[in-house]
């Protein structure tokens, strides 16, 4: 799992003077910082933001000193969602990408946006970032238009500033908004740019992820270490179904410093030590019920033909296939069968929790 971050180093370090956009209020005085997901320095101030779908401070946050923050509900996986919706902001805010930050998939920041899957990042998660953005440009315009005493007809956006275009006078969006929330609901009439005028959407830029991956200095979920952390181990069942009958905690007496958790069927161990807890994982004597009820490699095709539907979501409907085929002046007929393939990590996954009496903080690469 990629980190849930991608902002310049320096983008926090130096915004010394002044505070951002979003101001902690609420919440993010009685949180500790170390009950944030994000380690770097600042980022507390964001706490208290709305986090609702249909308001534009949900998705964006403009610095006084001129710096973007983008939060994404959804995840970068592979597909190099990171880079595309900063490109979509730059656009439409006409502003450098190198002075815009994203925060991805952090729940006390980001909006609910769902699970990512299905290479849909960009076109469910970054499209409506886009129409923010669109939204939060016209904003711009009304406020620069009140401040410089100029028609908003007569200002034009440029490198994170709004002027007039005569050039004589100028303003820049830290001066506008800095210090203050955009208490707007996404307009989705706002215009978008012309595709036939991009600057940045549609250009190669590098990945801001893969010179980390490369030379293996990338920060993973298995790479992040909490003071005083115990490492667990789940063990699994040899079948699906099957029944947790008797554990034998004795047969791990060997093994220093490990305690057994058991809750109904689930079975783990916890160690201070990972190659203790991956011994006694391994080590453990466990008695379990038999359970047969997989289909087998042969009845797989009929299995998942007879199997019902759940639908959770439809995208698009034109029509019922069954009802029309009837009508059909030429039918063709023929069966295909696709098996289940893994969608898995590479490696193990892994998750790293915080629990305390007031909460719980949890890094996962969870989609």
């Amino acid at each position: 799992m990629d980190s849930f971050h991608d902002r310049p180093l320096t983008r926090r370090d130096l915004l010394k003077a002044g505070g951002a956009l979003v101001v902690a209020i609420g919440l993010a005085t009685s949180l500790p910082k170390r009950a944030l997901a994000q380690t770097l320095a600042g980022a507390e101030a964001d706490i208290g933001k709305p986090l609702a779908l249909d308001e534009v401070a949900s998705f964006l946050a403009i610095h006084s000193d001129g710096s973007v923050t983008v939060f994404a509900g959804k995840v970068d996986l592979g597909t190099g969602f990171r880079v595309a919706v900063r490109q979509m902001v730059a656009e439409e805010l006409d502003i450098p990408m190198a002075r815009i930050a994203l925060v991805e998939g952090d729940t006390a920041l980001t909006p609910d946006q769902g699970p990512t899957a299905g290479s849909t990042g960009i076109t469910r998660g970054a499209v409506p970032i886009r129409q923010a953005a669109a939204t939060a440009r016209q904003a711009l315009l009304r406020l620069a238009a009140e401040t410089l005493g100029r028609s908003a007809s007569d200002l034009v956006i440029e490198d994170g500033q709004v002027r007039s275009r005569d050039g004589s006078a100028k303003v820049d969006f830290g001066k506008l908004i800095g210090d203050k929330r955009f208490s707007l609901k996404v307009d989705a009439t706002a215009p978008l740019k012309d595709p036939a005028g991009y600057k940045v959407v549609g250009k190669p830029v590098p990945r801001p992820d893969l010179p980390a991956k490369c030379t293996g200095t990338h920060i993973y979920v298995h790479d992040f270490r909490l003071a005083g952390m115990l490492h667990g181990r789940a063990i699994r069942p040899p079948a699906i179904g099957a029944k947790l009958l008797a554990v034998d905690e004795s047969s791990i007496a060997g093994v220093p410093g490990v305690r057994v958790v058991r809750i109904q069927d689930f079975l783990g161990v916890v160690a201070e030590d990972e190659w203790a807890a991956i011994r006694a994982a391994r080590e453990l004597k466990t008695t379990w019920s038999e359970w047969r009820g997989l289909p087998g490699h042969q009845g797989l095709a009929r299995a998942v033909r007879e199997a019902p539907v759940e639908e959770d979501e439809v995208v698009a409907a034109s029509g019922l296939a069954k009802a029309a085929i009837p009508e059909a002046a030429t039918r063709l007929s023929a069966t295909y069968f696709w098996p289940v393939q893994t969608h898995g990590s590479i490696g193990p996954s892994c998750a790293v929790a915080d629990v305390r009496a007031d909460g719980i903080t949890l890094w996962t690469a969870s989609q």
